[in-house]
């Protein structure tokens, strides 16, 4: 009896001893797969976060807070004691992907005003080759808008890849003939924000679009214009947002359906991005 009695005592030593290392163990490896799983997440992240992909970003973002109330959730029940072993976890599994946000946007942080409201305000030189500074001098304001097309998409871009720009400005100077040329126009722009992978990580964009004079020399409307250019957005530390430096090439037309005047050549520009 007294054998029966110690041979059980051993066994159940043994069983508790065993458990023990396989708990241990289970923890461990639990551990590494969710610290494997973290960078992965972070790795993303990042990526998108230089894309500028904010839906993307936040996505992950929500994974990766999902998975550590996970593991520590899961790590307290495992170092709690129990008289039975517990059985290993299961290895940390993605969660699937909410559906997209239908909500409107919260306003960013930084907005002035806080309607959320994206806006640039831009200034160019024209060089036409005539007058005393051989050009003219501009300015426009303008709302910046989400891409409800989708084009980004369609060509491999992030979807918010591709803006729209709807603006009024202004111009004074010389044409191309050295007359004197007075312009109000309206415009239309389109501008790709492209990969950061493909110059060096620098966040570059390309633009173009169509403008109309509303009122100008002559005291009449009229003609059409158009403009391209290629940018590099910075932080000049103003702590409004991104600055954009641009070289292109525009035209503005004025003083009618049939304009004598023309204002054409490249130019430079420096456009600031506000959110209101």
């Amino acid at each position: 009896m007294k054998k029966a009695l110690v041979v059980i005592t051993i066994a159940a030593f043994v069983a508790t001893l065993a458990g023990s290392i396989v708990f241990a163990r289970t923890l461990e490896e639990e551990r590494d797969a969710v610290r494997a799983y973290l960078k992965v997440v972070d790795a993303k992240i990042i990526k998108y976060r230089t894309a500028g992909d904010k839906v993307k970003m936040v996505k992950l973002q929500k994974e990766k807070q999902g998975t550590l109330a996970r593991w520590n959730k899961l790590k307290a029940q495992m170092a709690a004691p129990a008289t039975v072993a517990p059985a290993p976890p299961p290895p940390p599994v993605a969660p699937v992907p909410p559906p997209a946000p239908v909500a409107v946007k919260a306003a960013p942080t930084g907005a002035l005003f806080g309607w959320g409201l994206e806006t640039a305000w831009t200034g160019t030189y024209l060089m036409t080759g005539k007058g005393k500074i051989n050009g003219g001098l501009g300015a426009k304001a303008e709302v910046v808008l989400d891409d409800m097309f989708g084009l980004g998409s369609m060509v491999g871009l992030t979807a918010n890849s591709v803006k729209w720009k709807v603006g009024l400005g202004g111009h004074y100077g010389v044409d191309i003939n050295g007359t004197r040329i007075k312009a109000i126009p309206i415009n239309l722009d389109a501008m790709v924000m492209l990969p950061a992978e493909w110059i060096g990580g620098m966040a570059t964009y390309v633009g173009g679009g169509l403008n109309y004079t509303i009122y100008g020399s002559g005291q009449k409307a009229g003609s059409y214009g158009a403009e391209v250019y290629v940018g590099m957005l910075t932080d000049l530390g103003l702590g409004l947002g991104k600055t954009g430096i641009e070289l292109g090439w525009a035209a503005i037309r004025a003083n009618g359906s049939s304009p004598a005047l023309s204002a054409k050549g490249l130019t430079l520009s420096v456009s600031q991005m506000v959110t209101l």
